[in-house]
């Protein structure tokens, strides 16, 4: 083994090292959600530090079901959550077709104007939004938070250097064909893009159903709430916090986006990296 050989086995053992610090980092506080959820009142509040529970029970989890809206907070979450991702993907999509297939000279600006909108922060559009659900009677409904999450910058940036990659004579031959633009836009472009819209709906989902500010905004009721606001309902300062329960809970509203992740993780490599090359 060379002198060399040997700076490149350290420096990749060094970093190794730091990896998987930074992955103990992450997924600490994970593990010790989960492990919590399954642990008695006399553990959770012992000073020892240990993941694995001695009397595992599920007694916070039967606690949780018991005393909270857990069902609507869940059908509540699932609706809200593939109505943003299904309305977000189709529109981001149209937009990017039009703008990846039509040259005009106004596709520069609207393409730049849509970029904008990117590094708006979230509070100075919170105000107008809440006026427009409002008045449209969509306060407490999942409509109220669907709508203003239908158009994203970032789903639309990213289909769209997807959709400007691809050769433009697909579209003309369905064209000389005789198909319309939105024939060709539903069986030529979406299906030549299906991997992208595959990676980007996932993310897209995961987002949407962590969502929090918003909804908390405009769904106040209690059997309106979703999974990330009825997580406060364990929180009281009066009687004390429901650490239990809400450990449960907290558990049983992350799993499904991880195990997602965690199954689809190539699928979303593989997407972006291409996409990547492409553009």
């Amino acid at each position: 083994m060379t002198i060399r050989n040997k700076h490149i086995s350290i420096g990749q053992l060094i970093l190794n090292i730091c990896l998987i610090l930074v992955l103990v980092i992450y997924i600490f506080p994970i593990l010790w959600m989960i492990s919590s959820s399954f642990k008695g009142l006399k553990e959770l509040f012992t000073e020892e530090i240990y993941l694995i529970p001695r009397m595992p029970t599920l007694e916070h989890y039967y606690k949780a079901f018991d005393s909270y809206a857990l069902f609507s907070w869940f059908k509540n979450s699932i609706g809200t959550t593939i109505g943003i991702s299904i309305f977000q993907i189709l529109v981001c999509f149209m937009a990017a077709f039009a703008l990846g297939y039509y040259h005009t000279k106004l596709n520069g600006v609207v393409f730049y104007f849509l970029l904008i909108t990117m590094v708006i922060p979230f509070q100075v559009t919170m105000i107008p939004n809440y006026i427009l659900v409002s008045k449209m009677n969509l306060l407490n409904r999942w409509g109220s938070v669907i709508l203003p999450n239908i158009a994203n910058a970032t789903t639309f940036f990213y289909l769209y250097q997807n959709v400007r990659t691809l050769p433009r004579a697909f579209y003309e031959v369905s064209q000389i064909e005789g198909a319309n633009s939105f024939w060709a836009m539903r069986n030529v472009t979406f299906g030549l893009c299906k991997g992208p819209i595959a990676a980007i709906a996932i993310l897209t989902v995961i987002e949407s159903w962590n969502i929090y500010f918003w909804p908390l905004l405009v769904l106040t009721k209690p059997e309106t709430s979703t999974l990330t606001i009825g997580l406060r309902g364990f929180m009281d300062f009066e009687m004390g916090n429901l650490w239990g329960p809400f450990m449960a809970t907290a558990t049983m509203a992350s799993l499904p986006m991880i195990v997602i992740y965690l199954f689809m993780q190539r699928h979303i490599i593989n997407a972006f990296i291409s996409s990547g090359i492409k553009g």
